[in-house]
């Protein structure tokens, strides 16, 4: 998956658009986020209530939140040009152009997540009810098998991947599931005020990442 990526991003396949050569080609950064949607019951176990088990999904909800979905894309986008601007080959789910008909959206980011250097979900305030999104979720339960899930946060020893992964929210997300993402997966939780700031958290752990593969204990996956 990490050579399609590679491949696909400067070409323009399906609805994407080419995306123009950074000097770290080999370094991947896939920014998630809440702008697509998904089928709920397809994606949870078959013995699940989809009333009480499913996770809690932004409302597109103009008056309480901030952003449309629109604007979420343009943030998504503007951060990953950003990051590109700074030599890092950050992509969107869209940009690899590959058909939900090949392979659905969470499967396209467990993929994307399990190839890339380092994972960004940006979860900005857009409404009454934000989790992290079942896209996130179906990425961390990869990480961490259900029979490893059990008991309190603190017996649980998340993997090393999990180091690779950061949330990026705005101070005004209120999400259990934001802090079960630091507390039982030990992954990166930040916020931001604007898009610059976002752009510069995001910047910043990429750049944690790169030197932990250089000189500390993660390893290179170029």
């Amino acid at each position: 998956m990490r050579d399609r990526i590679i491949d696909n991003l400067p070409q323009a396949i399906c609805d994407s658009v080419a995306l123009p050569h950074v000097r770290r080609e080999q370094f991947l950064v896939y920014l998630m986020g809440p702008y697509r949607t998904f089928d709920v019951e397809a994606l949870l176990p078959e013995d699940a209530d989809v009333e009480t088990d499913a996770p809690s999904f932004a409302t597109w909800n103009e008056a309480s939140g901030e952003y449309a979905e629109n604007e979420v894309l343009r943030l998504l986008q503007e951060t990953r040009d950003c990051l590109r601007d700074r030599g890092f080959n950050a992509f969107l789910a869209i940009d690899v152009g590959i058909p939900l008909d090949e392979m659905d959206a969470a499967t396209q980011s467990i993929a994307f997540a399990h190839a890339s250097n380092a994972t960004i979900f940006i979860a900005p305030q857009v409404g009454d009810n934000l989790g992290v999104g079942i896209e996130i979720g179906s990425v961390l339960e990869d990480l961490l098998p259900r029979d490893r899930m059990d008991g309190p946060a603190a017996d649980v020893t998340p993997p090393e991947r999990t180091r690779r992964m950061m949330v990026v929210t705005e101070p005004s997300v209120r999400s259990a599931m934001l802090g079960a993402v630091h507390a039982r997966w030990d992954a990166s939780v930040r916020t931001f005020t604007e898009a610059a700031d976002c752009c510069r958290l995001c910047a910043q752990f990429c750049t944690h990442i790169q030197n932990e593969e250089l000189y500390g204990s993660l390893d290179r996956l170029d």
